[in-house]
């Protein structure tokens, strides 16, 4: 039976779905199992549990492509050919991924849907939000519905495991130094989850006093590593994952890299503002610290279920990253280290 499973979206999105791919290749190995994503996160399908079949397409273009009804059209017609018998729609794709779903010709539609969704009967099961309100509990869910819906649920878990993401760390490593490792990255896809670079040069420079601090460059990070820290340049996952592999600890914002390091069980401190208390560090959480204010009344502002046009704290704009002084986030790492070396409980 071939099966589609559509997750266009970013990478720390993608990264809280693998384990549901995972789990549904290792339980149903007779599948041909097709996954849609981004050019950016299609690294991290794949392994000896990945996907037979990985296609791509850029966020923007694929959700927009109601607009241009001859994307749409070879978009269905590219999933129709595979004549799929189920496809998986998880909660936070667009219209043009439950329209291309719902005429894809599969008779079972499992997903989840934040009710923006104006394609009516595109899914024949919905998944409704776990109490956690966390991603990758509700992508864990909607996969185990879709085994259960062929008869290959029995003894599905509760809770997912990390992802198997040995694939990305084939290649070379760089190698251990005399001084414990901190990885930083500084870069965010949504600014209003950016605490600002300034800071995190400010930071990454008084811990490169004491430990090795290695400054990831990529976009809008590349050509601001402070003195003292190690610049290294990254253009693909295989790449950030060797460093976070190694490292004694990461930090940066509530944003992909983050959650590639909780992944990988790199221990963390992430610097966190009005993202939903879901995206949150989910695996080895013993190993992490999320920042969050501790009293604000508007914080955290996002909700998995909406999006978030923009800081609605008009007096003190985005005072839920702004809290987080250099000191702070500079202390809070430090108590990590100390935390894994066993000086503090």
């Amino acid at each position: 039976m071939r099966v589609v499973l559509f997750k266009i979206n970013q990478l720390g999105d993608n990264i809280a779905f693998v384990p549901a791919v995972q789990a549904l290749r290792e339980r149903c190995p007779d599948w041909q199992i097709t996954v849609l994503t981004t050019p950016n996160a299609a690294e991290l399908y794949g392994g000896p549990l990945g996907p037979q079949e990985i296609l791509t397409c850029a966020k923007p273009a694929f959700d927009k492509s109601y607009r241009r009804p001859w994307e749409l059209a070879r978009w269905l017609w590219t999933i129709r050919r595979r004549r799929p018998g189920a496809c998986l729609i998880a909660f936070d794709q667009s219209n043009a991924a439950h329209a291309v779903a719902k005429f894809s010709g599969a008779a079972v539609r499992i997903g989840g849907n934040l009710g923006r969704i104006r394609v009516g009967r595109s899914l024949t099961e919905e998944i409704p939000l776990p109490q956690d309100a966390s991603p990758v509990t509700w992508n864990w869910r909607m996969t185990g519905a879709l085994a259960r819906s062929f008869g290959r649920g029995a003894g599905w878990p509760d809770e997912p495991p990390p992802p198997d993401l040995r694939h990305l760390l084939t290649g070379s490593r760089p190698p251990s130094g005399a001084r414990r490792r901190l990885v930083v990255h500084a870069g965010a896809s949504r600014g209003m989850n950016q605490w600002p670079l300034e800071r995190f040069a400010s930071v990454a420079a008084s811990l490169s006093r004491d430990f090795e601090v290695v400054w990831i460059e990529h976009g809008g990070t590349t050509g601001r590593a402070p003195p003292g820290t190690t610049a290294a340049p990254v253009d693909s996952l295989a790449g950030l994952a060797a460093w976070l592999a190694g490292a004694d600890l990461f930090l940066g914002n509530n944003s992909g890299p983050m959650h590639l390091a909780n992944a990988l069980g790199c221990p963390g401190v992430a610097v966190t503002g009005p993202t939903a208390i879901g995206w949150d560090p989910y695996w080895h959480r013993d190993r992490w610290i999320a920042l969050r204010h501790p009293d604000l009344y508007c914080a955290p502002c996002e909700k998995l279920t909406a999006e978030l046009p923009g800081c609605m704290n008009t007096a003190n704009p985005m005072a839920c990253l702004g809290y987080w002084t250099t000191q702070r986030v500079d202390a809070a790492c430090r108590r990590q280290l100390e935390r894994a070396d066993g000086r503090v409980p």
